[in-house]
């Protein structure tokens, strides 16, 4: 088990700092490794059977946002659990879920961070992780990439596909040269620290295994929330 976890430790590295011209390109763009200490988060832990989970847990003062957040991340590392139990079935697999903490202070507009989910089948070449998004308005609600095509006039797939270009160019961030262009906006997004909304690409879909995790950033957004979504 030591070798399996030191080899995950190593993919999610190689993931998230693949293309990286810093040391704050280590996790990806406005995103950070959870805080030992934070009033907005605490980090709750457990391993069983196959499973080792590492989950966030909100201490929102607002009752009401604070349970929407802590049931939409109990609800997805269940759904996570379950399908882990159910390839145990058939091939031995373990599976982690770890997140990466983005917008989550205890005074920002709205609440972003990412799960991410990685299972390792036994004596697979590596695991294979993904990218769970968490956005969250002031009172709790979710947010879709639906509420971000409101927000931002700029969001387009034609300006996603120059911006791939442009920043993947920039940052030394392989990508297949011969790319399925993007059809339509992806679901996977977060708004970082920077205030910024990025579009997270796994590993595979624009780019070789390599590249990791590609985060493309479509500029800022935060300053349009107060309270809850504005329409």
């Amino acid at each position: 088990m030591k070798w399996k976890t030191a080899a995950l430790s190593l993919a999610l590295f190689l993931a998230f700092s693949a293309g990286s011209a810093g040391a704050e390109w280590t996790l990806g763009p406005g995103l950070s490794s959870p805080l030992p200490i934070n009033p907005a988060f605490s980090t709750k832990g457990w391993q069983e059977g196959t499973m080792n989970v590492n989950i966030p847990v909100s201490k929102d003062e607002n009752l009401l946002k604070r349970a929407r957040i802590n049931a939409a991340v109990e609800v997805e590392t269940a759904r996570f659990t379950k399908a882990i139990e159910k390839r145990n079935e058939v091939w031995k697999t373990s599976g982690w879920v770890n997140w990466q903490s983005a917008m989550d202070r205890k005074d920002s507009p709205v609440t972003s961070f990412l799960l991410i989910e990685s299972s390792y089948p036994d004596r697979a070449a590596h695991p294979m992780s993904y990218a769970v998004p968490m956005n969250f308005d002031g009172l709790g609600h979710r947010i879709t990439m639906q509420d971000m095509k409101k927000k931002m006039p700029n969001l387009t797939v034609e300006e996603v596909n120059r911006q791939i270009e442009i920043q993947c160019r920039e940052r030394n961030i392989p990508i297949f040269e011969k790319y399925h262009t993007v059809k339509k906006l992806p679901d996977v997004f977060y708004i970082g620290k920077d205030s910024h909304l990025y579009l997270v690409f796994p590993p595979y879909e624009i780019g070789p295994y390599s590249s990791g995790f590609i985060a493309i950033d479509m500029g800022e957004v935060v300053s349009w929330w107060a309270g809850g979504l504005v329409n």
